[in-house]
């Protein structure tokens, strides 16, 4: 999700299917500030760049499959209490969907305990 050594930032929104407005809403600048070029309103820069580290922790499950992290975030997810990633992150729950995935990467990682 970088070009040139930087993020790519229409990328990462459209990964996700966030528009203007979605990205304006959440980083609490107006939707027509919104921009992906060099000039992107620092707040829009941050979420979006938060946005990316967690897609790339979810790209991890996945392989690099990018078609899968983007159906993850787009799918209700009931461990989420049937919410999409994307929801969580439009009502601005990106913290919340950061800290399940990390716990998720965690459990993952672990190694199977044995019954006894």
């Amino acid at each position: 999700m970088y070009r040139e050594g930087r993020p790519d930032y229409k990328r990462i929104a459209d990964l996700i299917k966030l528009s203007k407005a979605d990205l304006g809403k959440i980083s609490q600048v107006a939707k027509s500030s919104v921009r992906f070029d060099a000039n992107i309103p620092e707040p829009v820069a941050e979420r979006l760049r938060e946005i990316a580290n967690t897609a790339n922790l979810v790209a991890e499950f996945f392989a690099g499959d990018v078609q899968r992290v983007g159906l993850w975030f787009e799918i209700a997810n009931p461990m989420l209490g049937n919410i999409s990633p994307r929801d969580m992150i439009r009502i601005g729950r990106l913290n919340r969907l950061l800290k399940f995935v990390m716990t998720a990467r965690e459990e993952n990682a672990a190694p199977p305990q044995s019954a006894r």
